[in-house]
């Protein structure tokens, strides 16, 4: 350590560089976490133990002190880059068009079939197919953004996260980027579309609608397509309905983590606990009630537990505590500060009615699973 002259300084603590490395790794995977369980309520399929997979060459470029976009500095490059993660994992809950990236229109899953034997690429029918139902999947999404105006950076960084999860080429992709919207009587819906995409583009565009309450220019975008897709008036109105009751539901999940969060990290508010708790909450909550959730996080008042959303589902009190001890490791703590957090956990989720073990279990193996190779290679 040298001192503002460029002196060593004989008093300053010695920096342990293979410690520094892992304790920015384990940051790193703590955000991976906290968006895996925003995306996969619940830790649906083990989508932690895959998102670790899937983002080991980033974690390498961490570790080799390379910068890569991160929740705490880069929240929107990192939503994009994590989007892409978890494709063909569970692609995000809260993305309009992730039923459509489910349905396999992504490449992001690379070959498939007999195929797989022999190469890890996709065949050209594959790409063939992401790219003309990935377009048109981009293209509705952007119409219903546009509806009721300009597209803001969310819906820009909505827009971008789909495009990168389609995992098409970059020649293929860039277009996509800059695009203007068309408008949805322009837009051209050809070429056979299987029953189970129509459907999923549908609803992905009444989410789309209903994020932020179902503006009636963007209501006549979604019907339209409805028609050009030839969808009964009957599924037109239950997947409406549908959409609605999903944001609403995804509301009292989405105050549940932001207070867990809070509560777990009290001692860090003001500071880290009031801005991973926005974090989550942004990833949590849908934009028609998060202006007014994460507002309030601003007035410092402390979390008082009141039973308030123990109805949520068990897979959304997963999520809920997941994210909250992901939140608690971020700054790599010490074994003593982890019994307080690890205290202040069981608090919440005996608030919530539920058994934490679960969520801790879910989040520490995918730590010790991240952190195994690396550590082995920084000690060699």
């Amino acid at each position: 350590m040298t001192d503002a002259y460029g002196a060593a300084d004989a008093y300053a603590p010695a920096v342990d560089p293979v410690a520094d490395a892992l304790s920015r790794l384990v940051a790193i995977t703590a955000e991976d976490a906290i968006f895996g369980l925003s995306a996969a309520l619940g830790n649906s399929h083990d989508a932690l133990e895959d998102l670790v997979k899937r983002r080991k060459d980033s974690h390498q470029l961490a570790l080799n002190g390379q910068r890569v976009p991160r929740m705490v500095d880069a929240f929107d490059a990192w939503v994009v880059e994590m989007s892409r993660a978890m494709a063909p994992i569970c692609p995000p809950s809260w993305m309009p068009m992730s039923e459509v990236l489910a349905e396999k229109v992504t490449l992001e899953v690379g070959a498939r079939g007999l195929r797989s034997l022999f190469s890890s690429k996709p065949s050209d029918k594959d790409v063939a197919r992401v790219k003309r139902l990935g377009t048109l999947a981009v293209r509705v999404l952007r119409a219903v953004f546009a509806a009721d105006g300009p597209i803001d950076p969310e819906e820009a960084r909505t827009l971008a996260a789909l495009i990168g999860s389609l995992g098409l080429p970059d020649a293929d992709a860039a277009p996509l980027y800059t695009e203007p919207p068309v408008e949805v009587e322009r837009l051209d819906v050809y070429g056979e579309i299987d029953s189970s995409v129509a459907r999923a583009m549908l609803r992905g565009a009444w989410l789309a609608a209903a994020w932020d309450s179902i503006d009636p220019r963007e209501e006549h975008v979604v019907r339209v397509l409805a028609t050009k897709l030839n969808i009964p008036v009957v599924d037109v109105e239950y997947m409406r309905n549908e959409a609605i009751a999903r944001v609403e539901a995804r509301r009292a999940a989405g105050l549940a983590t932001v207070d867990a969060v809070r509560y777990v990290l009290a001692d860090r508010v003001p500071g880290l606990g009031v801005q991973l708790a926005v974090f989550a909450g942004s990833l949590m909550l849908p934009r028609r009630f998060r202006e007014e959730a994460l507002a309030q996080l601003g007035h410092g008042a402390p979390v008082v537990l009141g039973q308030r959303y123990k109805g949520i589902s068990g897979a959304e009190k997963l999520s809920v505590v997941g994210i909250a001890w992901a939140a608690a490791l971020l700054e790599d703590p010490s074994i003593s500060r982890q019994a307080v957090l690890r205290a202040r956990l069981d608090r919440v989720a005996q608030d919530l009615a539920t058994d934490p073990q679960d969520a801790r279990r879910a989040v520490d193996e995918m730590m010790a699973m991240s952190l195994a190779e690396p550590t082995a290679s920084l000690l060699k």
